[in-house]
């Protein structure tokens, strides 16, 4: 499955937000194989999605308000996205296009009755032909359908598949994620040995409890041993470094993709401590493991994965600027470079995307 475009207005920070992560014209030539569905060669979306930003620029609110509307549409429970609404007082607007590999393609649009407090829904859904492209689906809706009761619209929508991986700080977030079955328990081990491993080298092996179920065994060099068991929390192992901690859950995630256990990653904010050149091995990997019709969202801080050799459309920057409406989410998609030969890093060094975190106040603090 893949997020071919989201609005959000009075949803989280978001105001007035809007972006969409397909792409209209075939490239010539790409590293990224794939971009497109493959029964539906001309429903074409962005693969990959990095997300670069400063801090508190709106990369984990991007993430959470997705993972709402996801948690919304399975659940059909209004609390997930009435409990995002910044502002109770006025309308709030979300709207999401995605299409499934099965080549079934819907907009959902949500919104709130000011006069009954009614939570209302318009789905519209339809099921796409071998030569359409975004843009004839979305010409395809039926604009006549009305807004519904939630309960209603959603009544025989059937949803899931996706893997979010927000930092342990986020509330919910503190929980380890290590669900597997018997037929896949070594392998799932062996990913996750190598990952832990390469975060911390004193790690000497990685197997399945024969105790307990979903659980994993981490060995130390000096005999010493850790478990780690689905559900407990991640703050709560010992001897495994903050980075080894935030391992486990970037395993887990290489281990899902692998699978193909889910078609929808959203991977926030898992290598504050962990060494650049990790951080870049891992998401290679994870590209490279990505199967037809899957997406991925990677945010982070570290701008070498801005020379990486990926479309300029892979990149994203976000940032918050003001103006007389007040604070306002910036979002710049590296395709307005139409050159493919410039360096993007380059770029973003100069603060063409208008990415770049102001910090004079702090070079002006006064000295004594």
């Amino acid at each position: 499955m893949a997020v071919l475009k989201v609005e959000f207005d009075n949803f989280l920070c978001f105001d007035n937000f809007s972006t969409d992560f397909s792409y209209p014209k075939k490239l010539v030539s790409s590293n990224l194989n794939g971009e497109y569905f493959a029964n539906y060669p001309s429903v074409r979306y962005r693969k990959v999605n990095i997300v670069v930003g400063s801090n508190a620029s709106g990369k984990t609110s991007l993430g959470r308000a997705i993972w709402h509307v996801f948690l919304f549409l399975k659940e059909k429970e209004s609390n997930n996205i009435t409990s995002l609404v910044k502002d109770d007082s006025r309308n709030f607007f979300v709207l999401m296009d995605c299409m499934f590999n099965n080549g079934v393609f819907f907009r959902v649009e949500i919104k709130k009755d000011l006069e009954t407090d009614e939570l209302l829904v318009r789905l519209r859904q339809l099921q796409a032909q071998h030569d359409d492209t975004y843009e004839s689906l979305v010409n395809k809706l039926d604009d006549s359908k009305p807004f519904e009761n939630y309960l209603t619209a959603l009544d025989k929508f059937v949803f899931g598949g996706w893997n979010f991986a927000f930092p342990s700080i986020e509330n919910g977030f503190d929980k380890i994620e290590c669900k597997y079955d018997d037929s896949e328990k070594e392998e799932f081990c062996e990913v996750y040995k190598k990952v832990l491993q390469t975060m911390d080298p004193t790690i000497k092996n990685v197997y399945p409890s024969s105790e307990i179920p979903d659980s994993f065994i981490v060995v130390f060099e000096d005999d010493d041993a850790v478990a780690v068991t689905n559900g407990s929390k991640l703050s709560s192992i010992k001897r495994l470094s903050s980075g080894t901690k935030y391992a486990v859950n970037i395993a887990g995630v290489i281990h899902s993709i692998k699978k193909h256990k889910n078609g929808f990653y959203f991977v926030d904010e898992q290598f504050s401590y962990v060494n650049s050149d990790i951080e870049i091995a891992c998401l290679m990997k994870m590209i490279s493991l990505l199967d037809d019709g899957e997406q991925l969202f990677f945010t982070t801080h570290n701008e070498e994965l801005l020379a990486l050799p990926l479309p300029n459309h892979t990149f994203n920057f976000i940032s918050k600027f003001k103006d007389e409406e007040g604070t306002r989410i910036l979002w710049t998609n590296a395709s307005i470079e139409k050159r493919n030969n410039v360096n993007i890093k380059n770029l973003y060094d100069n603060d063409f995307f208008n990415a770049s975190p102001d910090v004079n106040d702090i070079l002006n603090i006064a000295e004594s």
